[in-house]
Formats: C-alpha cells, structure tokens, sequence
C-alpha cells in the first residue's frame, strides 16, 4: 500500500463531534499555530525577582522622556512601579495623623492594639507607623515599630490590631505617640454576589433574615492606568483618579489624588491625539460619590487633566451615553475612541467648539464582559461578549468561532470582570486570559489567530498581559494564593498571595520548569467507519525540534467508545520512521512533549494504512 500524507485544516474546533472533526484538530493546550501548523508556544521566565502583593489586575508598560523602560502593576491591595530593577509602592495615602496614647501590648505577644478613634480601615488595610515615642512601648522598641504593616484584625470602629516585629514583656494600654499613614483601603479579589442584611426585595422571607443569595454583584478591585506624556492618570474603579510624576523618582513617590476630578468613576481614558482626561461612569455632580451615573462621561480642560468644570474659555465638558445600563470597558483607536457598555457599543471622537466631542452608537446586543476584555490591534477592535466574539473594523461584527461552546459552556461568568485581552502581535494573536466555571480566578485561554483565522485554547493562569513593545517580551502576571514569599520590602503581619511578573515568550520552559503542551485531531475513517483500518508504519516530520515528542496513535470502533492509546512513539531529529500496529475504525493522533528543554513544531505525517476487514 503506498503511504497515506495526513493533512489537518489549522485551528481547534469543538463545534463539532470528534468523529465530525475528521480532518481537523479537536482539542490542546499550550500550542499555537503558525502558518497553518500547530506548534509549541514559548515559554516564560520572570522578569522580576520580587513578589507583589495581592493579585495583579492591570499591568502598564511605557517609556519616559529619557528612553527609561517602565512598568506599572495595580493589585486588588496594592499599586507598583518597577524601573530597571527596582521597586516603588506608589499606593495613595488616604489619610496621615499625628496620634497620641495609641498603643495597647500583652506581655508575652507580638500583637499590637492600635486606638484610633474612627480610624476608617478595614481588615487587611495597609498603615505605615514612624515616629514612635517614647524608646520602648511594653518592651517593644519604638525602632521595631516604625515599620508597615497589614492590618490583622479590626476591634471597633476607634482601634484594630497589627503585630510587631518584637514580642512585648508588659501589659500596657494606650501608651505611646506615632504618625499613622493610611493607603488606600484594599478591594475585593474578585466578584462576588451581595447577601445578607439590607440586599435584595423587602418581605420576601420572615422579619431579622438575611438574604442567603442576590442578584447584587460586588465589583472588584479593578484599575485603569493610563499615561499622560511621561507621567501616570491611574483611576481606581469606583473610586478616584490620581497622577503619578515619573519625574519624582522612584522614592517616596506615590500616587496624589487629582483635586477636582470626580471623586467616583469606573474608569478613564486619555485621548491621545487632543490630550483630554476622559471618565466614564462618573459623578454629575463633581465630588459627590451618591451622584455616580454608570453612563456619565465628563471630559477635562484640554492639556489640563486637574480642570473638569466647563466654561465659556476652556473645553470641558459632559455627556451621557444611552444604550446599556454601565460603561464597562473603553480603548483609544485611530481617530476616536471606543467605548463599549453592557449591551452596546460607541464612539467619542473629537468634533471641537462647542461640543468638543461628538458620540455615535456603533452597535447592539455587542457590549463588552469587563474593563479589559477588549482591545485594539491595527485599528481593528476585537473583544468579548456575553456568549460570543466580536471585531470592529467599521463595522459591528460577530467573530465566527469554531471553539465557542469549549469557551462558554464552561467559563464563570460571575467572574466575567476578570477576563483579560492582549495582543502577541509576533503571531498574529489576540488572547482572552479567563475563569473557568469551577475556578474564582483565572485559569484559561482562549486564543484568535487573526490573520489565520484560526481558535485555539489552553490552561494558563494569567491575570494580566503586556505585549512586547517598551519591553521585547511580552509580560503578563500570575497570581500565587498560598504564597507567602517575601516582598521586596517588609510588612509586618502580610497575609498569604503573591504576584510575579513573566517575561513571556523566553525560552521553551516555564520558568526552568518542563512545559507542557499538547494537540489532538478529531477521529479518521476508512470509507466512513465501514472498514477497519490497520496502521504498521509512521513517518513523522517535524521543524525547529528540540529534546522529543510523543507521537500516540488512537482507535475506537464507534464515536462513542472511549479511545484505545497505541503506542508512544517518542520521536526526535534522528527519527527517520516507526513500525507499529494499531487497528480501529476511527484513529485519530495527539502530539505531546513532557520534558525541560522540549521543543517543536509539526509538519506533516505519513502512514502506511490498509483496510483491515468489516469486524
């Protein structure tokens, strides 16, 4: 029998059975294809050597006036700028005080009661204590209670608890003076429904009962970090928007609120070509939280991102988008930006004096998932929906998706906020990093090869992602729930959940570590399933291979059987065929690599394959 060439169509697809696949790739993890051919995708390793606090929910890369490479990392607890090495906490401070009669010690326990009348802080707040007096407090060294700490448990309203560094070798109560700062409060680490007291429609159960369940969604902490020239517009969601003066340096430089902006947005944008401050789902009425209009855009002074108060000399200015319930993500394009609410989407282009920006509904029923579940590649939008994909390249489009079932009859959608878009624009690919359904974080992917045309998905835990361009590898960050590693600075009391930043596409391991990766077909036949097949030869090709792959032949007689592994053929570059003996009415093949230093990229398969008879 003259020997039979196996040809795949590129891409994964799940639309169909694994016997209506035939000719097609069903199912992977870590591959990517390139030029119609699966492959390994790159491996990672870190950038930074320094766990973060918390997980990361934006990441921001950009350059200063000087050429000086930077990035900047918003957690659920925390904000971080990392310059060539070197770490600065550049979380706001949401109040200082000057405290007296402020501690309380146990003899024999590190833990340290801290009064403060209506202090504000909730448990798991970051304060930073300096300036205690007198030398010693309880036994404790005012020298080790100048330190920042997490807050470890919140007593009332007017004291809470820390723990020192010292152990205290006396009983005693509000001695001592410091300065407190506070930083901003932490967020939530994901979404959650709201229950209990005061949640939901009245009298639906007996009087005193919280609610068990709600329809109520509590937002996490999530961040919008944009650049003014050299400088940061960062904007919590929900809350304020603050400026961060790169040319400060990198010590004792937070983040200050900027004075006459709202005070409660969702999110912000910079218009790059006219130099507007732009915050969407903001106040009407500027400094009043109460008045947050989830469809509220107000627009600052133009090259003046402190004045939001229109007059009659400068460009500022309001307007309220219709069609949706909340602006949820918005991105800048060529000539206009993109905002996309819950249901719809729209365009805000600059028009000048005296409306300054101009607004068009562009879509229905097309509204975005989260914050970052869009993005913008070549001036063509692509992005998530509730249930499908979409692109914009002047016009609404539904993204056909041969891999959309796979995605979302199995993906959290009460963590829909989390889903996270980015570009590797070396291959052509535009990547959702998102929850699957029994997962609070994230955990998968799902990739769209634009130029192929082609889905593919995998597991991968990824929280946020960069791609190359101030850097020459693209950066993402992993979220570590248990760890407990050390920071780059000490914090008293720190609670377990770390972030690193990766350096992706470095490499073919994770992080020295063997990475994983593989690919199977859907089911072939012989005059469809008819005829038995019988396979004694395999002549594999392969390209840029490295250490080995396991090629596995698998059979079963009906769509429905459980598959029957032949077998491994572990193949290399000396590799020049294989005899086997696999039969079955339906084979199909699965790629894999399982070693460090594994690394490669499919080419075709030719086997010998005869009829075999009818039972």
């Amino acid at each position: 029998m003259p020997l039979t060439q196996l040809n795949f169509l590129p891409g994964i697809d799940t639309e169909n059975t694994e016997t209506g696949a035939e000719g097609r790739w069903s199912n992977c993890d870590k591959i990517r294809f390139r030029k119609g051919l699966p492959q390994k995708i790159g491996g990672w390793e870190k950038f930074s050597q320094d766990y973060y606090v918390g997980i990361g929910r934006s990441l921001h890369q950009w350059l200063d006036n000087d050429g000086t490479r930077y990035e900047g990392l918003g957690t659920d607890r925390k904000v971080y700028v990392y310059q060539s090495g070197t770490n600065a906490d550049i979380t706001p401070i949401r109040q200082s005080n000057t405290l007296t009669s402020v501690f309380n010690t146990t003899s024999g326990s590190s833990n340290v009661v801290v009064n403060h009348s209506t202090h504000g802080a909730q448990l798991g707040d970051f304060i930073t204590i300096s300036n205690v007096a007198p030398t010693n407090i309880g036994g404790i060294s005012n020298t080790a209670l100048d330190a920042e700490y997490e807050i470890i448990e919140i007593t009332n309203a007017d004291a809470y608890t820390i723990q020192s560094s010292g152990i205290a070798n006396a009983n005693v109560t509000t001695t001592g003076n410091c300065d407190i700062e506070y930083q901003l409060s932490i967020g939530p680490d994901k979404q959650t429904f709201g229950f209990g007291w005061g949640t939901g429609t009245w009298n639906l159960s007996t009087w005193s009962t919280p609610r068990s369940t709600s329809s109520v969604t509590l937002d996490m902490r999530q961040w919008s970090i944009n650049n003014w020239g050299e400088d940061l517009i960062v904007t919590q969601r929900d809350g304020k928007t603050y400026h961060w003066n790169t040319s400060d340096g990198m010590t004792d430089n937070r983040l200050s609120v900027i004075a006459n902006a709202p005070t409660s947005s969702s999110l912000s944008v910079v218009s790059t070509e006219t130099r507007h401050l732009i915050l969407m789902g903001t106040e009407t009425t500027i400094g009043t939280p109460s008045t947050q209009d989830k469809m509220f855009i107000r627009f600052s002074d133009q090259e003046d991102f402190d004045q939001f108060t229109a007059n009659a000399t400068n460009s500022a200015g309001s307007q309220r988008i219709a069609g949706g319930s909340e602006i949820r993500c918005a991105k800048p394009a060529k000539g206009t930006i993109l905002i996309w609410t819950d249901t719809t989407m729209h365009s805000m282009s600059f028009i000048g004096p005296p409306f300054i920006f101009g607004f068009r509904q562009l879509g229905n029923d097309c509204g975005s998932v989260g914050l970052n579940a869009a993005i913008v590649v070549d001036d063509i939008a692509y992005w998530m929906s509730d249930g499908q994909f979409f692109r914009y390249a002047g016009a609404v489009q539904e993204i056909p998706c041969s891999v959309l079932n796979y995605v979302f009859n199995d993906i959290n959608k009460t963590q829909y906020a989390q889903v996270y878009a980015g570009q590797t624009s070396n291959f052509s690919e535009v990547i959702w990093y998102y929850c699957s359904s029994n997962s609070d974080q994230i955990d998968r992917y799902v990739i769209y090869n634009y130029l192929e045309n082609s889905w593919y998905f995998g597991n991968l835990a990824r929280s946020t992602y960069q791609d190359n361009g101030v850097e020459l590898n693209p950066l993402a960050t992993e979220y570590f729930a248990n760890s407990t590693a050390n920071t780059y600075t000490q914090i008293n009391g720190l609670t377990a959940g770390r972030s690193l930043i990766y350096r992706h596409e470095s490499g073919v391991d994770a992080d020295g570590q063997a990475l994983s990766s593989f690919i199977q077909s859907g089911d072939g036949d012989i005059a469809d399933g008819e005829t038995f097949s019988f396979i004694n030869k395999v002549i594999p090709d392969f390209q840029s291979m490295q250490g080995n792959a396991i090629i596995t032949l698998k059979t079963r007689d009906y769509p429905n059987d459980s598959r029957t592994s032949g077998e491994a053929i572990t193949v290399n570059n000396s590799t020049r065929f294989y005899n086997t003996r696999t039969r079955g009415r339906q084979s199909s093949l699965r790629i894999e690599n399982t070693d460090v230093g594994d690394n490669w990229r499919f080419g075709t398969i030719r086997i010998n394959i005869r009829p075999d008879g009818k039972r």
